[in-house]
């Protein structure tokens, strides 16, 4: 099974240097989907407007496969 790594920024990046074996790249995104939101859930204060939080998954040759983007936006703050 190849591993993944999921590495988290918000305005800190803190890489993953375990790891997760899973079946493939397509459960890697579902996976990469499934943590932002809880870790959003846990830590919803992270993200505010103009800010972003973003999970991206690389494999094993530290290839970025894809990155989950969070990011509030307040149409009522000027120059958005």
């Amino acid at each position: 099974m190849p591993r993944y790594f999921f590495d988290t920024d918000n305005h800190t990046h803190d890489g993953d240097n375990e790891g997760t074996d899973l079946a493939d790249d397509d459960e890697a995104r579902v996976q990469a989907i499934i943590f932002a939101g809880d870790y959003l859930r846990d830590h919803p204060g992270i993200v505010s407007a103009g800010n972003r939080f973003s999970v991206s998954v690389r494999d094993a040759r530290d290839t970025i496969l894809l990155t989950v983007v969070v990011t509030v936006e307040d149409p009522r703050e000027p120059g958005e």
